[in-house]
């Protein structure tokens, strides 16, 4: 029987692997997969809140790191995988999009002449400097096989010179975690809980980098938000590295207030319902650009590039930049009722994970 082991880190990963990991449940006569937890999630109890929801519980192994930011981060994880090679050596590794546990796992695993998958190889914002960037650059260089999400990936690859043997286009694994867990989203309680009506608020989300450090941004941002917030209830869920930015800024005198909330970070379920339910999403969060794509939410993204592009060209993603003034009107104007229809995009119809196990499947 082939063993392959699974990478998860953070929270995307728990998404993706989850949705791959019931398409597997069709060969497990044939194929051992292994979910592997590297221990990088920020929050060790949203973490298992998570995992129990998806199912993803138990987990066949934790990484044991003690260091959980920089370059140190990325050492541990490194050498706590290699030790559980030494112990359990898997056939394959699976790594899910470009967290510091996918990149540190492939590195060991190249390293001991192990193949990795990469799901969701290719994409590109084509800006070195945004880590997740880097990230996925360099893993889709030590992968064997590149599995990717749309045509655009595809055509990165190509003319970044890789073989076309490598590259096989599956569609989007995350499209499939959202409609095996819509059902279960329309359960949750999150909108009672926080006092929010159906179409009524926009939600916000920020916790990349790349804003973050953009610290004149965030200030004018945020004081925009207070301004915005007379006119349209805003929920805005806190990442704790956001968190941390905002209390290194005394600049910040947010009083929050009815019309301008701000909660901790969500499960699955309830961030699912929240974004389905909202008029607008505001986000940097790639994960959501998809999301908000198939469930047909109107997304404004803030920054110059996306690495999802197709969620501009197809979807109901729209590109904000960083000027403050122009990011208030678009809200407004899609507030008020200018919004994309947006269109379906081929391989996001929830079949991704089957395919992805039917190629597995027949790798000899």
């Amino acid at each position: 029987m082939k063993k392959i082991d699974i990478i998860i880190g953070i929270r995307p990963d728990f998404i993706r692997a989850a949705a791959l990991k019931t398409a597997f449940q069709d060969f497990e006569d044939t194929l051992d997969i292994r979910i592997l937890h590297t221990g990088q999630h920020y929050d060790p109890e949203l973490s298992q809140d998570i995992l129990d929801q998806l199912n993803l519980s138990p987990v066949h192994a934790y990484l044991d790191i003690n260091v959980i930011e920089g370059i140190g981060k990325l050492a541990s994880i490194m050498m706590s995988y290699e030790n559980q090679i030494n112990i359990d050596r898997p056939d394959m590794v699976i790594v899910l999009g470009n967290s510091d546990s996918a990149l540190a796992c492939s590195i060991v695993a190249s390293r001991s002449h192990i193949e990795v998958a990469h799901i969701d190889a290719g994409v590109r914002s084509y800006d070195p400097q945004i880590t997740e960037e880097q990230n996925d650059m360099l893993i889709d260089r030590l992968s064997t096989y590149l599995f990717t999400s749309n045509e655009e990936p595809v055509i990165n690859l190509i003319r970044e010179g890789y073989d076309n043997q490598n590259i096989i286009e599956v569609g989007n694994i995350r499209a499939d975690a959202v409609f095996a867990n819509l059902g279960f989203a329309e359960d949750s309680n999150v909108l009672d809980r926080y006092g929010l009506e159906q179409g009524a608020y926009m939600l916000l989300t920020l916790h990349h980098d790349h804003v973050l450090r953009n610290k004149s941004f965030v200030i004018s941002f945020l004081t925009m938000l207070e301004r915005l917030s007379e006119r349209l209830r805003i929920c805005m869920v806190l990442h704790p590295k956001t968190l941390i930015q905002l209390e290194d800024m005394p600049e910040v005198m947010l009083d929050p207030g009815v019309n301008l909330q701000f909660v901790s970070s969500q499960n699955y379920h309830d961030m699912l319902k929240l974004l389905k339910n909202t008029v607008v999403v505001v986000t940097d969060s790639q994960g959501i650009q998809e999301e908000s794509s198939v469930l047909g939410v109107q997304c404004l993204t803030i920054g110059q590039t996306t690495n999802r592009p197709v969620t501009l060209t197809k979807g109901t993603n729209t590109l904000l930049g960083f000027d403050v003034q122009e990011i208030e009107a678009k809200i407004v104007d899609v507030i008020e009722g200018n919004k994309i229809d947006g269109f379906p995009i081929d391989g996001w119809e929830g079949k991704t994970g089957q395919r992805i196990a039917k190629y597995f499947a027949e790798i000899e």
